[in-house]
């Protein structure tokens, strides 16, 4: 038998337990029903003490904040899918890309062959000459009153090119050996370092093709060391022509090379072994 004081203490560890027991009941049930207090039978109220009251009190105002802050929530979800998808369409030719060796480039400035080489025209930048290389609101780099980039709707990199130009830039494309595939310049010993890409000259203020010779620095990412006689490949869209362009400069390190093209046209970066 318990004595009186033990007796009182089991009675109250009994009674904390079983207010503890309807505490966490009215939790959960809060936590399962959108309307809760209407779905509590009415003598459940009986059992709850004064603090178990305040409780519930301040829990009753509680659902119907949160289910409409979730619809809310819903609804932005959607719309703002919508505009980012759009955004980002839009930011992908201006935004600035760093590569690894530090050099900057846009979506409007890289290109990728079908061969699966890639290219890139260095931005925020400078020319051998000391010229500043900078970008437009469309990603193009510019270059005083030149814009440029590179052709990026299906088909517009051979658009209007005459037939054996179009199968000497898918045999290029195809890895095929220049000195089998271009006429009008000797190639000899010459490899393509990377697939053909097509370069456009705009005139800056009406964003019109423009043919004027302007200095790019290319970012080449397969560029290593140990290549000799490293130039330029160039169809020129005006004359209809192949020539070899002779590189300003060519750094390994950062993996470019300058070149002063002559307006818009086809290119691929060659090499000698």
């Amino acid at each position: 038998m318990f004595s009186p004081p033990l007796l009182e203490t089991a009675v109250r560890k009994r009674a904390r337990k079983r207010d503890t027991v309807k505490t966490v009941s009215l939790f959960v049930h809060v936590a399962l029903n959108p309307c809760p207090f209407s779905r509590l039978p009415y003598y459940f109220f009986s059992f709850l003490n004064r603090h178990q009251l305040i409780l519930a009190a301040a829990l009753a105002s509680q659902p119907m904040c949160v289910f409409a802050s979730s619809s809310s929530s819903s609804d932005d979800g959607g719309s703002s899918a919508t505009t980012t998808t759009t955004t980002s369409s839009t930011k992908s030719e201006s935004t600035v890309t760093v590569s690894s060796t530090g050099v900057k480039t846009t979506g409007a400035t890289t290109s990728a062959a079908p061969n699966g080489s890639t290219i890139g025209v260095a931005v925020d930048t400078v020319t051998t000459t000391g010229v500043p290389v900078t970008v437009n609101s469309k990603g193009e780099a510019v270059v005083g009153d030149i814009a440029i980039g590179f052709a990026k709707d299906p088909g517009s990199a051979t658009a209007g090119l005459p037939e054996n130009v179009v199968a000497a830039i898918n045999d290029i494309n195809a890895g095929k050996a220049l000195s089998e595939v271009i006429q009008g310049v000797d190639v000899s010993g010459y490899n393509a370092l990377t697939g053909t890409h097509a370069i456009v000259t705009k005139d800056t203020a009406t964003g019109a093709v423009k043919d004027t010779a302007a200095e790019v620095s290319l970012y080449v990412p397969n560029l290593v060391e140990g290549l000799t006689n490293v130039e330029v490949l160039f169809y020129n869209n005006v004359t209809g022509q192949w020539t070899l362009l002779p590189a300003l400069k060519v750094d390994p390190v950062t993996k470019t090379v300058a070149v002063n093209i002559p307006g818009s046209g086809t290119l691929s970066v060659v090499y000698k072994k």
